[in-house]
């Protein structure tokens, strides 16, 4: 789940990358996704998201919009850009999520605001996991 030397886990099919610079809400959501057999990866700042998705490409990623560093609006506009990450499956889970604007709302697959119900959450990351591709509905 979190790696003390800050060292990148291999790349696996059911990697979920939780970024959330809350510690107690990303290891919350990290306890829930492995719990739904997921693999989650927690990062807490957009700079290093950036970095671990495009070593990893996870087949979700869960994406807090106030983040240190670079903020969320940032990582997705910056996975957005680049046709290798543009498509990756995107949850949103903030308390901002108001900050969306229509272009990232069409771009992510899924908005939850926090609080966030946790069935709501392993619901999002499983449709969007099968799915496979962002495109919010």
């Amino acid at each position: 789940m979190l790696d003390p030397q800050g060292r990148s886990p291999a790349p696996s099919d059911n990697q979920v990358l939780v970024v959330e610079d809350d510690l107690t809400i990303a290891l919350l959501i990290a306890a829930i996704l492995e719990d739904a057999g997921y693999q989650p990866v927690v990062v807490r700042d957009g700079r290093k998201a950036l970095r671990v998705i495009r070593e990893l490409r996870p087949v979700v990623i869960t994406l807090d919009l106030e983040l240190p560093d670079l903020d969320g609006r940032a990582v997705l506009q910056r996975l957005m850009a680049e046709r290798a990450t543009d498509r990756l499956p995107v949850v949103v889970v903030s308390g901002s999520t108001e900050l969306l604007s229509r272009e990232e709302r069409r771009s992510v697959s899924r908005a939850l605001t926090k609080p966030f119900d946790l069935t709501e959450l392993i619901q999002a990351v499983d449709e969007v996991a099968a799915r496979g591709v962002s495109g919010c509905s």
